[in-house]
């Protein structure tokens, strides 16, 4: 066990966790765009920068990828840690100046808006955190978005800029998308899901009994592929919303005399 001093607060941590880490265990708060405990930590964001006292010298790192591997000395509130962040904000605010959830935590740091030029609109709102790349290839492992283009230029896309036919519609990336840039669409006359810039489409499954709408029907593919129970009574009920998986459970019950 390490011991991390964080604006005076002295927390103790295991070996290899992060500055991050101990801060939320010591209850200080440090904004996070490009973190999440599911996917590799890259600090593409840099919105998490803390002031690391070395004795002689400080350094500036970030918090959500720098390992502890000994006693330190860390400030959050340093004027230096401070401006710091703060103008990494105002440049993702130039690049993402729509965005509902990156103003709320620009206000939160004591940003209120940006000094640079904000992007075109082709351009705009994505912050190149690489979140949805990373849960595409590391948790769902499709590999079906990834970064496209150079400086000003670069962004996420399909290969080729195209429908990918790798998507399966599950949606992760929309719902790791710490800015709200990727959105899910559901196309009601064709019963598919688009998940949104990226334009890729999936047939949506449909409930056997109730026609309710569920998972995309390769997402349910990918289930039964990695499950392997050879048991057909399992693959009936996963053709079946969660509502009437219930009744036929209960039915299940009541005419063996449990209910």
């Amino acid at each position: 066990m390490h011991t991390v001093t964080i604006d005076g607060v002295k927390v103790k941590v295991k070996e290899g966790a992060t500055i991050l880490d101990a801060a939320q265990k010591a209850g200080i708060w440090i904004p996070t765009l490009c973190y999440h405990p599911s996917v590799s930590n890259y600090a593409t964001c840099r919105i998490c920068m803390v002031e690391l006292d070395r004795g002689e010298w400080k350094q500036l790192v970030t918090a959500c990828n720098y390992p502890v591997r000994k006693d330190i000395v860390v400030s959050v509130s340093s004027k230096e840690a401070v401006n710091a962040r703060r103008g990494v904000m105002e440049l993702l605010l130039a690049r993402s100046p729509d965005s509902e959830e990156l103003k709320e935590i620009a206000l939160r740091m004591g940003v209120k808006g940006t000094s640079y030029p904000k992007v075109t609109e082709s351009q705009r709102n994505c912050i190149l955190c690489g979140l949805c790349t990373s849960v595409c290839e590391e948790v769902i492992g499709q590999s079906a978005i990834g970064f496209s283009g150079r400086g000003v230029d670069r962004t996420v896309a399909t290969p080729f800029r195209l429908a990918s036919e790798d998507c399966i519609g599950c949606g992760a990336c929309a719902a790791i998308c710490p800015v709200g840039t990727i959105k899910i669409r559901i196309h009601e006359d064709t019963g598919e899901v688009e998940i949104s810039p990226f334009k890729s489409r999936a047939k949506l499954l449909v409930c056997e009994e109730c026609g309710a709408r569920m998972v995309t029907e390769p997402v349910a593919k990918s289930m039964f592929d990695r499950v392997k129970i050879d048991w057909e009574e399992f693959r009936n009920r996963a053709r079946l919303c969660p509502k009437c998986r219930r009744k036929r459970s209960a039915k299940a019950l009541e005419l063996s005399g449990n209910l």
